[in-house]
């Protein structure tokens, strides 16, 4: 019994050892991780924030202290509360479109009964994701032009007349979102494919016993079951809708009449047009917030059907 006694807390002190060398190593292996996001993230962060409270010179290094001056004029400014409304207009009709698109997408290409099917399709639909943002967008730059353009031209067949698809205020951030949608699904498709394939079959067994069909199988088990991803994607999804900068550079630049100025490409032109550091790093925060205040407003929203 004495020794019994003796081994209970000799075999407890070895598993502390064992679980204080395994978190040593998980601390290890993330270490790369973290000092990536901190230089790339926090840093730029917390510098973005004293540049908006301050005037620096770069000729000279000198700085001044402003307070939130900056954050007032932004205020009083109509171009950033327009750029605000495009960026989430554009978050509105990219996000939504996108996972229920690429929801259904991946639910038939799962359905398809040959693997190697699946396969083909995953890669086709991800393979404009690896492409460079920039190629894409001058690919619908020629798909979206007046004279020469895809669009128009098949259009034309059926008797439409041509639509200037990007110089028209009306429907310039409509067809920039369409571009957004039907090349940004890749990864969206993956994610469901991988959560689809993570039910468990028996599930789908005990529906077809009972005779349900292939859309009450999907709306009673699928859809349910691959709530925490439509999180995960929307949350991704609409996190690139508020930083979406290159398809608005490359199409229309902001315009016309900044009907497609975005929070992205504002800080681009106070920046760059106008050298007014502070004023861009304030934007830049300002997109921060609405960011971080629209993604609580998604948890909040998942909260009852999500477990964390």
């Amino acid at each position: 019994m004495r020794s019994a006694v003796i081994a209970k807390p000799a075999a407890t002190a070895r598993h502390s050892r064992l679980l204080l060398r395994e978190e040593r190593w998980g601390f290890i292996f993330i270490t790369p991780f973290l000092l990536f996001f901190a230089v790339f993230n926090v840093i730029p962060s917390i510098l973005a924030f004293w540049l908006s409270v301050v005037t620096w010179q770069p000729a000279t290094g000198a700085t001044q202290f402003i307070g939130l001056e900056k954050f007032g004029t932004l205020a009083r400014e109509p171009t950033f509360w327009k750029a605000m409304e495009n960026t989430f207009y554009y978050a509105a009709l990219v996000t939504p479109a996108s996972v229920l698109l690429a929801l259904i997408t991946a639910a038939l290409i799962y359905a398809l009964p040959w693997g190697g099917l699946r396969e083909f399709f995953q890669g086709a639909f991800y393979l404009p994701g690896i492409v460079a943002a920039v190629a894409v967008a001058v690919i619908w730059r020629f798909i979206y032009d007046y004279e020469i353009g895809l669009l128009n031209a098949v259009a034309g067949l059926f008797g439409v007349q041509p639509v200037n698809w990007l110089g028209n205020p009306h429907i310039a951030m409509l067809a920039v979102a369409l571009m957004e949608v039907l090349t940004g699904l890749g990864g969206a498709i993956i994610i469901f494919i991988a959560a689809i394939g993570g039910i468990p079959q028996s599930l789908y067994d005990a529906a077809k016993i009972d005779g349900a069909m292939f859309w009450q199988e999907f709306f009673q088990i699928t859809l349910p079951l691959l709530v925490p991803a439509i999180l995960y994607v929307a949350v991704v999804r609409t996190i690139g809708a508020f930083q979406v900068f290159v398809p608005i550079y490359l199409l229309t630049s902001g315009g016309p009449s900044n009907a497609t100025l975005t929070i992205g490409f504002l800080i681009y032109r106070q920046l760059f047009y106008y050298a007014d550091i502070s004023l861009a790093s304030a934007t830049g925060l300002a997109l921060l917030v609405a960011t971080l205040v629209f993604t609580v407003v998604q948890f909040r929203w998942f909260k009852s059907v999500v477990e964390y």
